[in-house]
C-alpha cells in the first residue's frame, strides 16, 4: 500500500495488494480489463514473473517495475537493460567503467 498510494495523487489508479496470489489475481483482472499501461513493485513482479512473461508476447500491457518504499533491489535496472538490449541489439546500458 505505502509503494503505490502515493501514485494517486497522479491520478493514477494504485490497487494494492495484501498476498502473492492477490497480486497475481489484480494483474490479470487489470490486463483483462484492457489496461494499457500496468506499473508493478519488485514484490509484485517476484511474484507475478511467469505472468508478466506470458505477457511480454503481447504488444500490450506494457509492465513497468518499480521499486518499493523500501529501496530498490535492481530489478527495475536489468528489466531495462534487458529490453533495450533486445530492441538494439547490444547491451549499451552496462556501466563501461566496470570491468
Amino acid at each position: 500500500r505505502e509503494s503505490v498510494w502515493g501514485f494517486r495523487a497522479f491520478g493514477i489508479k494504485a490497487l494494492p495488494v495484501t498476498s502473492d496470489e492477490h497480486a497475481c489475481e489484480v494483474l490479470a483482472a487489470t490486463v483483462r480489463d484492457g489496461t494499457s499501461i500496468i506499473f508493478v513493485t519488485e514484490d509484485v513482479y517476484e511474484a507475478c514473473a511467469e505472468q508478466i512473461t506470458e505477457y511480454r508476447d503481447q504488444a500490450l500491457p506494457t509492465i513497468t517495475v518499480l521499486p518499493n518504499v523500501q529501496g530498490s533491489r535492481g530489478l527495475a535496472a536489468t528489466e531495462i537493460r534487458e529490453a533495450v538490449s533486445a530492441a538494439v541489439g547490444a547491451d549499451i546500458l552496462t556501466d563501461s567503467n566496470k570491468q
